[in-house]
């Protein structure tokens, strides 16, 4: 299959809840996903930061270490990293092949599997083939019933922040969705999770509770910024102290010790026998660490960043971040949003910021929400809100208006991560 065609196809939201379609395509493929020991990882916002560090740590301490993680940005194939490389095109294609082989074996007796789980049977193929010591798992919505919720042996489950998203699947309170979440916690498996909002802490720890499995909750109280730069922060946290990560943002704070924690968990539980994932280990994969897409300089002179700020919990650290490190700057925000998300909330955070705003609309995506509606929006917040044509010329005119702004200014690209990376190409 080109990999054009997997990315168009992997455009298409499809979701169907149940377990049943993924285990039976794994099951025909002759179940790799009993053959991994995994890192399972969920949670509304964090969860391929959260990923990216844990898997950067492992694979300075020499673990062999798969990453499945979702959606692709700029290609389909990373998706499926093993120590930091994505798939070559020769193995995706063989293991595509493959899958879909399987899939129509499945539909002949059942139901066929959807993109999504397709996906996952892949990664576990892939992770199991090439012999992978553990794999960090991204779910991809929810939990309970995520297709990678299939694995079997988890030495260690990991929940980072849980707020309103996919509300029409997950359900409409915070307690229903920290259930979903809650649910990839299988029993006598260790547990690291936010210590957050009271609601939702109290449903982790109730699903600990029957499960049988350790809480170990991290109190953002105890974690202290001690500097920041433009690749990054120091922050300390517990027994560390001055860790410098390789991602920027005030929200990737939380991700480092929500890394560090399970980390910590999984060393003194020698959870990875042969592996020894010391302090020293740890810190120095938390400075390798990197992750595009979440405030991510990727200019400095004109000073543009990209985040796929998305929904309400993660437009709230990004203003944070913003008022943070830029609170000196005029901001001009691109923006673009699907239609399904809560794009009022997102420009009600982030336009009072912006001193310039330039609306776009996600192409061939037919659930982006349309500049126009978008602009309509951030004009009861900001006077100066122009609609685009193009991704490539918004990017035109904020990088325009940047250069003539007088005093210190930044380009800030937001929103779904759909029409990001374009933004970066037109560039």
């Amino acid at each position: 299959m080109p990999l054009t065609e997997s990315m168009t196809l992997a455009d298409k939201f499809e979701y169907r809840p149940g377990l049943e379609r993924v285990q039976g395509l794994c099951d025909i493929l002759g179940n790799p996903e009993e053959e991994l020991k995994v890192i399972h990882i969920a949670g509304t916002n964090g969860k391929g930061s959260t990923a990216c560090m844990i898997a950067s740590v492992l694979d300075c301490a020499g673990v062999r270490t798969g990453m499945f993680t979702s959606p692709a940005v700029a290609d389909p194939r990373e998706c499926y990293r093993i120590n930091g490389e994505m798939i070559s095109e020769g193995e995706y294609a063989d293991l595509s092949a493959r899958v879909r082989t399987a899939d129509e074996d499945l539909k002949a007796a059942s139901e066929g599997a959807t993109k999504f789980e397709r996906d996952v049977a892949m990664a576990f193929l892939y992770f199991a083939e090439n012999h992978c010591d553990a794999a960090v798992i991204e779910c991809g919505m929810g939990g309970r019933d995520d297709a990678t919720n299939i694995a079997r042996n988890k030495i260690c489950c990991v929940i980072t922040s849980v707020s309103y998203d996919h509300m029409q699947y997950l359900g409409s309170t915070l307690g229903e969705i920290a259930a979903a979440k809650a649910g990839i916690i299988t029993s006598d498996c260790p547990v690291i999770s936010l210590d957050s909002s009271p609601e939702v802490t109290a449903v982790i720890k109730h699903r600990c509770d029957i499960t049988g499995s350790s809480l170990y909750a991290v109190d953002m109280s105890q974690v202290a910024f001690e500097d920041v730069f433009p690749e990054g922060e120091k922050l300390s946290f517990g027994r560390f102290r001055d860790v410098e990560t390789g991602l920027t943002g005030y929200f990737q704070a939380e991700n480092a010790a929500l890394a560090m924690q399970a980390l910590s968990v999984i060393e003194s539980g020698k959870l990875l026998r042969g592996h020894d994932i010391t302090d020293d280990i740890i810190v120095k994969g938390l400075a390798e660490a990197r992750w595009p897409f979440r405030f991510e300089r990727i200019s400095t002179y004109p000073l543009i960043y990209v985040d796929g700020a998305h929904n309400e919990d993660a437009a709230k650290k990004l203003k944070r971040t913003i008022e943070d490190r830029l609170a000196d700057h005029r901001i001009a925000l691109v923006m673009g949003m699907l239609a399904d998300k809560e794009y009022e909330k997102v420009v009600g955070i982030l336009a009072p910021l912006a001193s310039a705003i330039y609306a776009v609309a996600s192409p061939d995506n037919e659930r982006a929400l349309p500049a126009d509606k978008l602009a309509e929006c951030a004009r009861r917040y900001c006077d100066s809100v122009t609609v685009c044509k193009s991704i490539k010329e918004a990017g035109e005119l904020a990088m325009g208006f940047s250069r003539s702004a007088e005093g210190k200014s930044a380009v800030i690209a937001c929103g779904s991560l759909s029409y990001l990376n374009e933004f970066r190409k037109s560039l």
